[in-house]
């Protein structure tokens, strides 16, 4: 007999995930199946009596990263998509005020395998070159939040994420 939890706790679905920190209590077998977490960790604490299968793959979502390092000498930069897919961006401004430009709805979009709307991408941005460098949105691309300056030697945390196909968000945190 297949048991399904939702049939068991009712109302407890947040975004067509059943979440619940209640206790269930059931006998016979119970099977599990693409089980899918959007936490960094998670605890699960269960007692069984009969036996209790679980096939598939446990997918979660932000693993620890193999990040990379791109370093663009510019006073004015268009990071790529396999620059802020690598995670980290330093920006060596030089000569004057620059900008560092963030890739086209387009571009971000092609560059993401498998993008979804609600795919997100954490990168970091650091300008350690002389000059104050403003981050600027190409076609497709939305800032929000924080400042776009960035001064030398400073740092921001951008949190990118698709709305639409071909179409992008992204939220800037300035960190000093």
């Amino acid at each position: 007999m297949a048991i399904n939890l939702e049939e068991i706790v009712r109302g407890l679905k947040y975004q067509d995930e059943l979440v619940t920190d209640k206790n269930i209590e059931t006998s016979g077998t119970i099977t599990a199946s693409n089980i899918t977490t959007t936490t960094d960790t998670f605890e699960v604490a269960a007692t069984f009596e009969d036996a209790v299968t679980v096939e598939g793959q446990l997918d979660t979502l932000n693993p620890v990263l193999q990040q990379t390092i791109t370093n663009i000498d510019a006073q004015n930069a268009t990071p790529t998509i396999a620059n802020i897919l690598g995670g980290i961006v330093i920006h060596t401004s030089v000569t004057g005020a620059g900008t560092a430009t963030v890739p086209t709805g387009t571009a971000m979009s092609a560059g993401v395998d498998s993008v979804a709307v609600g795919s997100t991408i954490e990168w970091l941005y650091y300008n350690d070159g002389n000059q104050t460098v403003t981050i600027t949105a190409a076609a497709g691309h939305t800032l929000v939040g924080g400042t776009a300056a960035v001064t030398t030697g400073k740092h921001m945390k951008l949190v990118s994420v698709n709305t639409a196909a071909n179409t992008w968000v992204t939220y800037l945190e300035t960190l000093m």
